[in-house]
């Protein structure tokens, strides 16, 4: 490898690392909800049971299969290290190893390019539009979006040298990291063998056997989710056929590629060529219609997202025609025309004249430009991080010695930050019946919120919040809760910490108990709002019949204005609706 070599990938490691400082000033390089109560939370919880591959989190969800969090880094090394380090903040450990993934996509880009034969420059332009491209504000976000991103162009330069047989570990690796983009991966390797080797059934060996190796990830996982019959939204799958020209899986936005308009242009100026004629057609219509994105995503959705994966094929493009140096007018005219909305217009005639330079002799402008992608990641991701007051208030101390010097006898509720707290375990003894993750328990959540009618806070109803829903507390035998307010029906204060409160109610459900009092489902089906309430508070709801009747006491009142007289053990009053 030249000194050239060595410093251009010395620089690209660098760069990830002085954004995160950059735009995490006086802040942490995370975000508020998924980050803060998924990535964090549950890496730590995990941290915390000890176990490598434990059959149930009795801690979460009212005690649940532990594969229903498998998604969010069970088997990653990240994770596994923070073991051997139980003292050591997990976000360290996060934040640490998304970086250390994002610099390494930047040096495997740039040695990919190098070793197909490109120059240092451009291999070099191309792997800073990659690590620049706005994908990467998920390394604050939705951390597994990016962290298959280094495995995947590990594997091009193993597929170009003919190390094939290699393969099978990236492929584990991918699986270990997202599961769930990983049949997507394989696919673009495949196209990626086939377009450059016009051969796939080496590769599909080692695919294989990756599988295999990582099975003791995934087939628990797949089982869960297959038995689980979670509805995903709709698809008109006539709406797949017709194209999307906001071009959001490939230019700025963060939940695609996120890269600049050049990457454009490139796809179409590649058209002229024959050795990348094929695949800049595919790309491009992967980019306009959403059936490429439908079947990438295993035919679930057609969120752009996935997309992603596409990445590195379009670098490789960017940097055949850079190489090229041959401009075709009427391709440029044909790409502009896409590029005529308010948020592109500016980035293409940046572009234009980025592209008049450069076939034009002038080459140092190809480092000129590359501040662009710079620039607009920098604009995009500034003050975007999670606020220090947050992440203080979710790992309080406070709470966590009010855990730890209380008998817990049975589930514990945060009533702090809902959103937020749902995964966070302060201590190994405390269980709660709160939960967020992507492949809950969808009975269960049917049962929180569509029979019991607890409350939906947050926008998305798989995050399944602790709440102040009577009914909730105490059928899910919820004893203790931990509040700022003293004030909760039901509920004494027992202990305090700073401003927390710990509170107790000891008439709730136990948590296991026996009893005769019981109604099929059959019938409980038959019943409806607000009926099906005291119903199953005061029945157990079996499969198959059973004689044992109830009727529920809940009475309609149809006059408004009449008095209702409801006596207390302390007072007495009067209520009008």
């Amino acid at each position: 490898m030249k000194k050239r070599d060595t410093f251009y990938i010395t620089i690209l490691f660098i760069l990830p690392i002085l954004f995160v400082l950059c735009v995490s000033t006086y802040s942490m390089y995370g975000s508020k909800l998924d980050w803060l109560s998924q990535h964090i939370s549950l890496a730590d919880y995990f941290r915390q049971t000890q176990q490598l591959l434990p059959d149930s989190f009795a801690n979460l969800q009212g005690q649940t299969n532990a594969f229903s969090f498998s998604y969010y880094g069970l088997l990653r090394p990240d994770v596994l290290v923070s073991y051997l380090f139980p003292n050591i903040p997990i976000h360290f450990f996060i934040i640490g190893y998304v970086t250390l993934l994002w610099s390494s996509t930047g040096g495997l880009c740039y040695c990919w390019l190098r070793n197909k034969g490109y120059k240092d420059s451009i291999s070099f332009f191309s792997s800073i539009c990659c690590i620049c491209a706005n994908c990467f504000f998920q390394s604050h976000q939705q951390i597994m979006f990016i962290e298959i991103l280094p495995f995947l162009f590990l594997s091009f330069i193993l597929i170009d040298k003919n190390k094939r047989q290699w393969i099978s570990l990236c492929v584990v690796m991918a699986l270990f990291h997202n599961y769930f983009y990983t049949p997507g991966m394989i696919l673009i390797l495949l196209l990626y063998d086939y377009d450059q080797n016009h051969m796939i059934k080496d590769i599909l060996i080692s695919i294989l056997i990756g599988i295999g190796m990582a099975t003791i990830l995934w087939l628990p996982t797949g089982y869960l989710i297959l038995n689980n019959h979670k509805s995903v939204v709709q698809t008109n799958l006539f709406n797949l056929l017709i194209p999307n020209f906001t071009l959001k899986g490939l230019v700025y936005d963060s939940y695609g590629c996120g890269l600049t308009v050049i990457s454009w242009i490139a796809l179409f100026q590649g058209i002229q060529f024959k050795k990348t004629r094929k695949l800049s057609i595919l790309l491009i219509l992967m980019f306009v219609f959403p059936m490429f994105s439908y079947i990438l995503n295993g035919t679930l959705y057609a969120r752009t997202k996935i997309l992603v994966l596409c990445l590195p094929l379009v670098l490789m493009i960017l940097s055949y025609w850079l190489q090229e140096r041959k401009l075709n007018k009427s391709l440029l005219v044909l790409a502009s025309l896409f590029l005529c909305t308010k948020t592109t217009l500016l980035g293409l005639l940046i572009s234009l004249v980025f592209i008049g330079y450069y076939f034009m002799d002038k080459k140092e402008c190809l480092m000129m430009y590359a501040l662009v992608p710079m620039i607009v990641f920098t604009g995009f991701n500034y003050n975007q991080c999670l606020d220090l007051k947050l992440y203080n208030s979710m790992y309080s101390k406070d709470k966590q010695k009010l855990m730890q010097r209380n008998d817990l006898n049975q589930r514990t509720a945060d009533l702090d930050q809902v959103g937020y707290s749902v995964n966070r375990i302060y201590d190994p003894k405390e269980m709660k019946a709160s939960s967020y993750t992507s492949t809950s328990n969808s009975l269960y959540n049917t049962f929180i919120y569509d029979i019991i009618k607890s409350p939906i806070s947050q926008s998305n109803r798989t995050i399944i919040t602790d709440s102040e829903n009577y009914l909730y507390l105490s059928m899910m035998g919820i004893q203790n809760v931990l509040s700022k307010d003293s004030n909760l029906y039901g509920y004494k204060e027992v202990d305090s910490k700073g401003k927390y409160k710990l509170l107790k109610n000891k008439n709730v459900f136990p948590m296991v108990y026996f009893t005769s009092d019981t109604m099929s489902e059959s019938e409980f089906d038959k019943l409806f709002y607000p009926y099906n309430l005291d119903t199953i508070y005061n029945r157990t709801i079996v499969n198959g019949e059973t004689s044992n009747d109830y009727a529920s006491k809940m009475k309609l009142i149809k006059n408004l204005d009449q008095s209702i007289v409801i006596q207390n053990k302390r007072k007495k009053k009067n209520n009008t609706h």
